[in-house]
């Protein structure tokens, strides 16, 4: 039988793992690996293996070079699988603490509608309000890319009906409340260590903080009535945990810690690493010890020489340590406990005492004596074992943690497994915003004209597209390790937007500019927005106020000069009243009728007729000549612009419905205007724009309005018809100041 034959002979009578702990401490500077089993309620160790790093591969704890950390813990899972016929497939780790930050959290459940509170419901309440503080931390780094992963908790208050309890389970009540302090890392530190674990084909099977499993078998519930710290001294970090009123109410890392002192002893014994690192142990044993300097030169020193060379740098350590526990304490503890491999320094425990101002005797080394429910078997396992035997009483226990990866478009995401993983939550974790997954409309615009509310809707948002595994699914999918999610972010509806010219009807009303005596007035409709005028292109915002008025009528226009409305004016040689629309190339002169012609234009008001055309074109020129205005407003806006008369309106109007839009009431005039700053006519010298303002053939009469007799007309005079009808004269308007205000009225022939 050749050798290929002899290992895959015992390789089949390797046994699985099967509910066997594989705990692993991926130190700074060693890797220690623990096999163990439950029985009699105990943790029993199976076999321990050490293997130190043979470079420099992390730094404070954090995995720098994950491939050179993988080759160290495969060589301890080898040693494991070889020396205990085993093949290994989970394990279970611990991160230190670089970079944590806590989360203080309470929230209460409504229990009323519950029989009594079952174990599982005390534990999905746990997982909830572990997800509401991990919601919060993200909240709070929102500006930043790391992202942090939950690697501890713990429950520091039961409520029940605002009673504290030791317990929910098995009680009945209204509501529960939930106090609790939750640890997160960078993800990058989380994933490292999950990288190394892939590398070995190892499934995590629980992940939990240092300190936290170190008081799992130091500290347990019982004794954390007590005002308890626990300092997790390693190569790198410090960690620490405080206990008190039975429960961990704190965490907390300093970046001091047993390389220090490693790196003063080099320094200060000219040594090497390992020298230095062995020299550290056997200080904490003997009186007297041996080594040799980088030139292989032995050396005798004694105990008290080596800690007087090193304590500046312990002291360091011991004030850096005991100044985190006073600030997340609130002060001095009672008790504290050192574990690690740097906690066995001799003289830290009495420096710890002094600085913290408690008895010397409070402050203990945690070595294999202080072990709860944890037998070590023929292993002699001190202070620096407390931690991987931790993670392996934890995992036991089933309180670390468990991570699923979600494929979310082609990015790993790794997720804390509350085994009810829903899809929204998965996107959350991967980046995506509320915006992102669930969509929202536009929003819609609100806002007044002339006094009446008017609302336009924003567009609809185009919902997200989500695919699992290739099939449909929705934001409450469940989804479970190894999933993959195609997710297509929903589309917002655009806000609704709104110009005024799309609000106000500006086609309904003419503009451009009339001539009356030698000015060139402009004219037409005005657009008001919270009282300051606004051109027809301004984009309304919400809540604006707005408001019609300007230039419309020969009213509009007389008022605006300062002149009086009175009978007799005319617009193109056509009698004109006050409520007639303006159209752009108007002549406005005075006119004097005789009763029958008076009668005529009453009786044909509403009735376009092409024998109205009479051309009185030369005689209202030759009238216009001499016509004179008043002077405009000073206060008037923009100078009339030559050539900026509207192209939609044309200068000539012939067809019925062109010909009756322009006269109105005077009540309609006057709802166009309301509420509006009193227009002012913009005026320019005919002569200066060198337009040829030819009038437009009017239909429309200026009694359009009204359904009576013409107001300022005398009545006898038109039913005895002692004029003559074919007498006709185009006079220019005289101006008349009164009491300095300019009055217009009518020639007598």
């Amino acid at each position: 039988m050749d050798i290929d034959q002899i290992l895959k002979k015992a390789a089949k009578k390797q046994e699985t793992q099967g509910d066997k702990i594989f705990a692993l401490d991926i130190g700074t500077r060693s890797v220690v690996g623990i096999l163990g089993e439950k029985a009699d309620e105990k943790y029993h160790v199976i076999d321990c293996v050490v293997a130190p790093h043979t470079r420099r591969a992390m730094v404070d704890g954090q995995i720098e070079d994950i491939k050179q950390v993988a080759k160290i813990v495969g060589q301890v899972k080898q040693k494991l699988e070889q020396r205990n016929g085993i093949t290994l497939s989970k394990a279970s780790i611990a991160a230190a603490g670089r970079a944590l930050k806590t989360v203080n959290i309470s929230k209460e459940f409504d229990v009323s509608g519950s029989e009594i509170i079952t174990e599982e419901m005390v534990a999905s309440m746990e997982m909830e309000t572990v997800s509401a503080a991990q919601a919060e931390l993200d909240e709070s780094m929102q500006n930043e890319k790391t992202l942090f992963y939950c690697v501890g908790h713990n429950v520091v208050t039961y409520r029940l009906d605002d009673y504290k309890m030791i317990s929910l389970n098995g009680h009945k009540g209204n509501t529960a409340g939930i106090d609790m302090v939750v640890a997160f890392l960078p993800g990058i530190v989380v994933e490292s260590l999950y990288s190394v674990m892939e590398l070995n084909k190892l499934e995590v099977q629980s992940l939990t903080l240092e300190p936290i499993a170190a008081m799992n078998v130091i500290i347990p519930p019982e004794i954390r009535l007590i005002n308890i710290a626990l300092v997790d001294i390693g190569a790198g970090t410090s960690d620490i945990a405080i206990a008190k009123d039975g429960s961990i109410i704190a965490y907390a890392m300093a970046t001091v810690a047993g390389d220090e002192i490693t790196e003063e002893i080099i320094r200060s014994f000219l040594v090497d690493f390992s020298v230095a690192e062995q020299m550290k142990h056997d200080s904490s044993d003997n009186e007297v010890f041996t080594y040799k300097d980088i030139f292989g030169i032995p050396h005798q020193v004694t105990q008290e020489e080596f800690i007087e060379k090193i304590l500046p740098c312990m002291d360091n350590l011991a004030s850096t340590i005991c100044e985190t526990i006073v600030k997340i304490n609130s002060g001095s503890p009672q008790a504290v406990f050192l574990v690690g491999g740097g906690s066995l320094i001799k003289g830290l425990t009495t420096l710890v005492a002094d600085k913290l101002d408690i008895d010397e005797d409070r402050v203990a080394v945690g070595g294999g004596e202080f072990l709860r429910d944890v037998d070590t078997g023929d292993f002699n396992m001190g202070a620096e074992f407390i931690t991987p035997l931790g993670i392996g009483v934890t995992a036991l226990e089933d309180r670390g943690y468990d991570f699923s990866v979600i494929n979310v478009n082609g990015k790993k995401i790794r997720v804390f497994d509350t085994k009810k993983l829903t899809v929204y939550q998965v996107l959350s974790l991967a980046g995506y915003k509320a915006g992102d997954i669930m969509g929202h409309s536009g929003q819609g615009l609100a806002f007044t004209v002339n006094g009446n509310k008017v609302f336009r809707k924003g567009t609809m948002m185009t919902p997200a597209e989500i695919k699992i595994n290739g099939n449909g699914g929705g934001l409450t999918s469940i989804v479970t390790q190894g999933d993959q999610i195609q997710f297509t972010p929903a589309k917002n509806g655009e806000n609704a937007r709104a110009v005024l010219k799309n609000e106000i009807n500006y086609r309904k009303y003419h503009s451009g500019s009339v001539s009356f005596g030698d000015k060139a007035y402009k004219f037409g409709i005005e657009a008001y927005v919270n009282g300051v005028k606004k051109p027809m292109q301004y984009e309304i915002q919400p809540l604006d106020e707005i408001t019609t008025g300007g230039i419309l009528t020969l009213g509009d226009l007389l008022n605006s000069i300062g002149i009086e409305y009175s009978e007799g004016f005319a617009i193109n040689g056509q009698y004109a009243e006050e409520a007639s629309l303006l159209s752009d190339g108007d002549i406005i002169t005075l006119k004097l009728m005789s009763g029958n012609e008076r009668k005529t234009v009453r009786e044909n008001a509403y009735t376009p007729s092409s024998a109205q055309s009479s051309d009185y074109s030369g005689a209202v020129n030759e009238a216009a000549k001499a016509v004179f205005s008043s002077k405009p407003d000073e206060h008037a806006a923009e100078t009339f612009e030559p050539g900026r008369t509207s192209s939609a309106y044309p200068s000539s109007f012939n067809d019925a419905s062109e010909t009756q839009s322009r006269s109105i009431s005077p009540s309609r005039s006057e709802s166009v205007r309301q509420n509006a700053p009193a227009a002012t006519a913009e005026t320019l010298s005919v002569s200066e724009t060198g337009v040829d303002y030819k009038p437009a053939p009017r239909s429309e009469s200026a009694f359009s309005a009204y359904s009576g007799g013409v107001a300022g007309f005398d009545e006898k005079t038109e039913d005895n018809g002692e004029e003559n009808e074919d007498t006709i004269e185009i006079v220019p308007a005289l101006t008349l100041t009164l009491n300095g205000k300019p009055q217009i009225g009518r020639a007598h022939v």
